[in-house]
């Protein structure tokens, strides 16, 4: 960095930052924890995804360019740390990447340790730390060198996997991108769910939605296949070197109808774990099975749904 950065450059810094912190978390758990990041600005900068124990983790950061005698002094408006599964990540933008400390902490612990002021009638959170923090610092349980970052989610020693299992490249088809943006379209119009994606994929899940009120988090993947009016059926694959079943974890399964130019009426909306237990190894690397839209004796029957229902659906699981 030639110079510091200037008020007008506030925001560039701030995501300067947080794309440092998803590329930090990624390398240092061996991409044990993947980013999510969020398609709308609600309060979550960032969905932290552990592959170890399949949890979510809601991240806002915040960050400053400089330090002001020597610590890092942070405003949070009150209003978007009033969520309790939230963490905070502060810290320095340094040249070239991270300063030596960073904040971790929940939002309770943020609440109730920073100091509540008032801007033009705006609640505001303030607290400063030190990149040498201060054996006295009230802060100390919360920092950590940048370096450990990963171990504050969760993830210490062995939870590291050595070396991470190679994953083939992942590659979307024309009509595979549609029925993502067709389920992503129906989703967006529910005011309560919260949408991310991650960038780059690295697992099954391809969009996790976050409840806005209940703060449950369900993550997705997204098939699509096409189909002809004389062939209303197709073999549905999911590579099993990537497939890991969580109960946070769902298949949204649609079909693309090529004569009429649009989505059949049906999908399936089927748990992760089932989708184990009925698909079948075709052996060349996929669990398979057979999709037949609204055909009553398939053995997935059980999990179609009227697409125009997907949205409700979803929301109704988040909600209970």
């Amino acid at each position: 960095m030639l110079a510091p950065w200037t008020a007008d450059e506030t925001s560039a810094c701030g995501q300067v930052f947080e794309f440092r912190l998803w590329a930090e978390l990624t390398d240092q758990s061996r991409g044990q924890l993947h980013v999510f990041l969020p398609l709308t600005d609600r309060g979550v900068d960032g969905l932290v995804h552990s592959m170890a124990d399949g949890s979510y983790t809601p991240v806002q950061a915040k960050a400053r360019s400089r330090l002001v005698d020597g610590e890092v002094h942070l405003n949070v408006v009150a209003e978007s740390v009033i969520h309790d599964d939230v963490v905070i990540v502060g810290g320095l933008v340094a040249d070239g990447g991270l300063g030596p400390t960073l904040l971790v902490v929940p939002a309770p612990e943020f609440r109730r340790l920073a100091y509540l002021t008032s801007n033009h009638g705006t609640s505001i959170y303030s607290m400063e730390f030190g990149m040498r923090p201060r054996s006295d610092s009230k802060w100390l349980p919360w920092l950590v060198p940048s370096g450990q970052l990963a171990e504050r989610f969760g993830l210490v020693g062995t939870a590291i996997r050595e070396l991470a299992a190679e994953r083939p490249p992942s590659w979307r088809s024309d009509v595979g991108f549609l029925g993502e943006a067709e389920v992503m379209r129906r989703l967006a119009e529910n005011g309560d769910l919260n949408l991310f994606r991650a960038f780059p994929d690295l697992e099954t899940v391809e969009i996790p939605v976050l409840h806005l009120i209940t703060r449950r988090v369900l993550g997705l993947q997204v098939k699509t296949v096409d189909m002809t009016a004389d062939r209303m059926r197709a073999t549905v694959n999911v590579r099993a070197s990537s497939f890991k079943p969580a109960p946070t974890t769902d298949f949204v399964v649609l079909a693309w109808l090529k004569d009429e130019l649009r989505f059949h009426d049906a999908c399936l909306l089927i748990p992760s774990q089932e989708l184990a237990r009925l698909g079948h190894d075709d052996g060349n690397g996929h669990i398979s099975f057979d999709f037949r839209p609204g055909a009553p004796d398939s053995a997935f029957a059980l999990f179609s749904r009227p697409l125009a229902s997907l949205t409700s659906e979803v929301a109704k699981s988040l909600s209970r």
